[in-house]
């Protein structure tokens, strides 16, 4: 006989480390998977360390099959997405679920039933917990380690989610570029830029680094405001990123370009830590985490991630913008041969933002990794 299936929310801590131990059943035996340290993951989602929590609400659910925690899903309101897009609309987001329809049926409708039944009309993700934390399911690339703050998943969570209704709303593409390569087009409008007296570009100030963030995301909020999805960085996500970024920051993995002396592009970059990460399986403590600064300060890492890029808006349908965003790649393919690394990944990038598509697969090729926005009325 068939064990039933049932949900829970998360309100206690035993619900907590029942939600922390689902990924560890999913993605058993997948040797791509790196899991996220426990400690992140419970911060991820507390209400005390989360800045989400100053502008949203949010559930988290475990689905058991008996007495096994086998799927885990959240479902949370962003009233700063709502004030931005006032369309009513929900998301979801730590969607892991091993390969049974029922399971996924049953968290699917704990997470459409938590928001309809707070006014909320449709469900988009997975966000986890917004667009400015990882979001997207892995759809394409599950044979390779995902990069920082990006999530792998499983080849038939996709599937699942359609099979509950859920439809395709966007895809994010990952471009995994090797920096030994290079792209002559992208290495003369470079050589251009750095040609351009109007055109300055210099590396993070780490002794001003929170100054520089701060920059870096007043650039962000200017450039991706008419962005599909978007929602602006808050002060306190801001600080956040200040804090969580600074250990393991350097100034070169920074770059802003100032035109006319104006703060008017960026790129930042992180080392790739998953590869260090990947034989704690999840333990930080009580000396995984000096490994870890070891390794980021020894440089002990052979990949990174490019996750925020952007030239302000009054830039972008000029000719500086390919000028300026060529620079940008070609400073950090020039870090890259610098550190030997093995690729720079160039992510999220819409499918629809055809300039930077463009400009990526230039650079990289196709499309390394998809990662699905699925939506569903509730």
């Amino acid at each position: 006989m068939a064990e039933s299936i049932s949900i829970k929310e998360v309100t206690t801590k035993r619900d907590l480390r029942a939600w922390l131990k689902v990924p560890y059943t999913v993605f058993k035996n997948d040797p791509f998977w790196v899991a996220t340290p426990d400690i992140l993951e419970r911060e991820q989602v507390s209400r005390k360390h989360n800045p989400f929590f100053t502008s949203g609400e949010a559930a988290f659910f475990v689905a058991y099959r008996g007495s096994e925690p086998v799927g885990r899903i959240s479902a949370q309101i962003n009233h700063r997405y709502l004030a931005q897009h006032q369309d009513e609309t929900g998301h979801f987001g730590f969607f892991d679920c091993i390969d049974d329809k029922k399971v996924a049926e049953a968290l699917v409708g704990a997470a459409t039933d938590w928001l309809r039944h707070r006014g909320m009309k449709r469900m988009m993700g997975p966000f986890c917990l917004s667009i400015n934390e990882e979001c997207g399911l892995l759809v394409s690339g599950f044979e390779t380690t995902p990069s920082i703050l990006t999530r792998h998943s499983r080849p038939w969570i996709g599937p699942l989610l359609e099979t509950c209704g859920l439809n395709k709303s966007m895809d994010l593409f990952a471009y995994r570029a090797s920096p030994a390569t290079s792209v002559p087009q992208i290495d003369r409008l470079a050589r251009l830029a750095r040609e351009t007296s109007r055109i300055k570009i210099r590396q993070f100030d780490m002794a001003r680094y929170a100054d520089d963030v701060r920059i870096v995301f007043d650039i962000f909020n200017d450039a991706w405001r008419d962005n599909w999805g978007f929602v602006p960085f808050s002060d306190a996500e801001i600080n956040a990123m200040i804090t969580q970024t600074r250990p393991i920051m350097r100034g070169k993995f920074g770059r802003i370009v100032e035109v006319d002396g104006i703060p008017s592009a960026m790129m930042v970059a992180l080392p790739d830590l998953n590869r260090a990460l990947a034989p704690f399986n999840g333990r930080l403590l009580p000396f995984n985490w000096l490994k870890l600064v070891h390794a980021v300060w020894s440089d002990r890492w052979k990949s990174a991630r490019i996750p925020l890029l952007g030239i302000r808006q009054n830039l972008r349908r000029t000719a500086l913008a390919p000028v300026i965003l060529s620079l940008l790649v070609s400073e950090f393919m020039q870090l890259g041969r610098d550190y030997d690394l093995d690729w720079v990944e160039f992510s999220w990038v819409l499918e629809i933002n055809e300039p930077m598509v463009k400009l990526a697969e230039l650079a990289a090729g196709p499309p390394s990794k998809v990662f699905r926005i699925y939506e569903v009325l509730v």
